[in-house]
């Protein structure tokens, strides 16, 4: 690598074409229970585009999947074009396919009144050709069983991007003969003299420790993963679908590190996407930004208000569904202070005029956003600490039933604290010291 080379990070745009029905109660329906905006698809992406398309000296766009809504034919059509007019404007797009992007289980649908209409659904076996401009026909080398390849991005760096759709069904990962050749491409592009990083779906590692308990928040056998691509020297992979913000480790018995940067949702909170610069031979510059506006009626509130007001509107009616009623109208109520007199622990001035739902919907919306900030030492850290310690004799016996089935539960104060702070702070903005060989 001569001089620095840069690239954009877009991850899970989910278009919904602008020639679908979207309005009515059963939209309206669907959008409460939803974290990325829909409706509102057509206006984010093009200005999140129109942002990036002003950077002129940056050429590389990456996105890793779910590139659609919901396997919507057209809405590939739509999303196509705007790829094209990135070419237009110099630039390259290098991109997968994920779930959302193919029709298998049943047909996707456009919203008028209180009915769900079906459309037309693309099939997972005409994705590679319909994108083979932006990845495919260029490639050093392709697994087509997968849909997967190989690309140089520049002099001195390739791109590994990983397909990991797996069966489709449960097995969200990489299939063995996948596995093979991708370890003879970390190989061949070591032997050429250059560096090479990949990109999936799915998360390689669970990036919260909440995110241990749900199946599809990293790759199925992700430890056996993580450890081959570690091993084989692959020390660096870009990865979506979660929707959150977070940079994770895992380093190998032998020694071997692999870091993998999780990027946000670009059409929701959090909006984002990165920048990343390999500064030199050894290090790798990465940056976070958002889509400042979009052309869209949002009552008034800034763009980032917006993406916040949908996530915390989700969060209230999970938690309207798995609190129980009389709980959730107390939490609605309840200030930290008068929280904090109930259970006789003292509340920092600075929080105890806050709600407890509030207090609640942040920890939730915070370990999406990244860089968590209740660390040891802050007022909201100490409340919750105290509290965990008021509840320590039935958390004891939680844990022993909980970490037998699961040891990440058998300490419960880690397991929960760890949720709230982030003493590293690098969920938005890093430099990594990569291993070029």
């Amino acid at each position: 690598m001569e001089k620095p080379f840069s690239f954009y990070l877009v991850t899970d745009t989910h278009y919904f074409d602008s020639s679908f029905g979207r309005t009515g109660q059963a939209y309206e329906a669907r959008s409460l229970t939803d974290q990325k905006c829909v409706a509102e698809t057509p206006a984010i992406i093009d200005a999140g585009f129109a942002q990036i398309a002003k950077d002129t000296e940056t050429d590389v766009i990456l996105i890793p999947g779910d590139l659609v809504y919901r396997g919507e034919y057209q809405s590939h059509v739509g999303l196509r074009e705007r790829f094209y007019k990135l070419h237009e404007q110099g630039k390259k797009v290098y991109l997968i396919t994920a779930r959302h992007d193919y029709c298998e289980d049943g047909e996707p649908v456009e919203f008028e009144g209180d009915k769900m209409i079906p459309v037309k659904g693309m099939p997972r076996d005409e994705l590679r050709d319909f994108y083979k401009d932006f990845g495919f026909e260029g490639a050093i080398s392709e697994h087509k069983e997968s849909m997967s390849y190989v690309a140089q991005l520049a002099d001195g760096i390739r791109l590994l991007a990983l397909n990991c759709d797996g069966d489709c069904k449960d097995f969200k990962g990489i299939w063995e003969n996948q596995m093979e050749w991708a370890l003879e491409q970390i190989k061949e592009a070591h032997e050429a003299g250059d560096y090479i990083f990949a990109m999936t779906h799915y998360p390689l590692l669970p990036f919260s420790a909440i995110m241990h308990l749900i199946g599809d928040a990293k790759l199925t056998d992700w430890e056996t993963v993580a450890t081959k691509f570690a091993d084989a020297g692959l020390d660096l992979i870009f990865t979506g679908h979660m929707h959150a913000q977070a940079v994770t480790e895992y380093t190998t018995e032998k020694g071997n590190k692999i870091t993998d940067v999780q990027t946000g949702c670009f059409v929701g909170c959090p909006c984002a996407y990165r920048k990343v610069t390999f500064e030199d031979q050894n290090t790798v510059d990465i940056k976070s930004y958002t889509i400042d506006d979009f052309d869209y009626d949002k009552d008034g509130k800034t763009a980032e208000e917006y993406f916040r007001w949908r996530f915390d509107r989700m969060i209230l009616w999970k938690m309207g569904e798995v609190v129980p009623a009389p709980v959730n109208a107390i939490l609605k109520k309840l200030t930290l202070k008068k929280l904090g007199r109930l259970l006789f622990i003292k509340v920092d001035d600075s929080i105890k005029d806050r709600l407890a739902v509030d207090a609640c919907i942040e920890f939730v919306r915070n370990i999406f956003l990244g860089n968590e900030p209740y660390v040891k030492g802050t007022p909201m850290y100490e409340a919750v600490e105290k509290l965990l310690k008021r509840f320590r004799f039935v958390m004891r016996i939680l844990e022993k039933k909980l970490g037998k089935k699961n040891p990440i539960l058998a300490d419960l104060n880690t397991f929960i604290l760890s949720m709230i702070g982030d003493e590293e702070q690098r969920d938005h903005n890093l430099k990594l010291k990569i291993n070029r060989g």
